[in-house]
């Protein structure tokens, strides 16, 4: 059967669009001199693409720039104190502050939620939150010097089963982690469909990876990969076998143990037969050179 296949280009606003659109976000007349004042603002700086804008009009909100006046039934803003705020910020700055004014506990789960891709199940990252210590989490979020040396000690048996460490936060049940996530969607940046999750934009997901100390995102994801290998049910983790092979993948280089090489060739071994029975052939190659990778010399015997 011949399908033909018809490409689509969207391109972003133009002007003339992105004034009626913050006018129905704002529930006021796009012919307001004002409305269209902002609307130009942030159509400039964003070049138009809807989801930047209503970032910039959400984060104008939390920011208390943008504010409703329940005197005369609408928004009001300072045209001067915006055009300098949104002039001297770009999207991605944004967004960074807007995680930043997040409490601990919530960006550590952003941090968890951006090694897992643009799609996750909700049952992953609460898994993480558990079986991950404090002193790891505040390691992966600063560049002390001393940092690497803490975390490159425990990537050593990053394949390990023993999930038990010494530096738990403060106890939560699953319900506790669960709702969190939610609250992210009332945030703006995931998208909550019972347990399958999702980012709003991968802008956001690179801001939330932003959040981990670049010299630690290796070692970072490999922990991950080693506690949903050894924490999700026998399922979920065959459903999600790529994504974890891939974290502990992320990692190889620190691992030194030989057992624990040969545990991370036969996961690779697993991950690229599964590929070659869904005929993702070039996937398959990239798990079995890894597989052949983390044995080293040894692989040739």
């Amino acid at each position: 059967m011949n399908v033909t296949i018809t490409k689509i280009k969207i391109d972003n606003l133009s002007v003339n669009y992105a004034i009626p659109l913050v006018a129905e976000a704002l529930g006021m007349d796009d012919d307001d001199s004002k409305v269209k004042s902002l609307a130009e603002t942030i159509h400039r700086k964003t070049g138009g693409n809807p989801f930047f804008m209503l970032m910039f009009l959400r984060s104008l909100c939390d920011e208390k720039l943008l504010q409703y006046n329940f005197g005369v039934m609408k928004w009001t803003w300072d045209d001067c104190v915006v055009n300098s705020k949104i002039v001297t910020e770009n999207v991605a700055s944004v967004l960074v502050n807007k995680m930043n004014r997040l409490q601990e506990e919530t960006k550590r789960m952003l941090m968890v939620a951006s090694c897992l891709g643009s799609h996750f199940r909700k049952s992953s990252v609460v898994e993480v939150m558990k079986n991950i210590s404090q002193a790891e989490m505040r390691v992966s979020m600063t560049s002390v010097s001393s940092a690497a040396t803490t975390i490159r000690s425990s990537s050593t048996s990053l394949l390990s089963s023993d999930l038990t460490l010494t530096d738990h936060s403060t106890y939560r049940d699953d319900s506790s982690y669960a709702s969190s996530v939610e609250e992210f969607e009332g945030e703006g940046l995931f998208e909550v469909d019972d347990e399958e999750c999702r980012f709003m934009h991968d802008e956001i997901q690179s801001a939330a990876f932003e959040l981990i100390c670049p010299e630690q995102r290796d070692s970072f994801r490999g922990r991950i990969g080693s506690i949903l290998l050894r924490s999700l049910p026998p399922e979920e983790l065959e459903a999600s076998l790529f994504e974890v092979v891939s974290l502990l993948n992320c990692a190889a280089s620190n691992i030194t143990d030989d057992e624990e090489r040969d545990e991370l060739a036969r996961m690779n071994l697993r991950a690229g037969i599964k590929a070659s029975e869904n005929a993702a052939f070039d996937t398959a190659k990239v798990y079995f050179k890894a597989g052949r990778d983390a044995l080293g010399p040894r692989g040739w015997e």
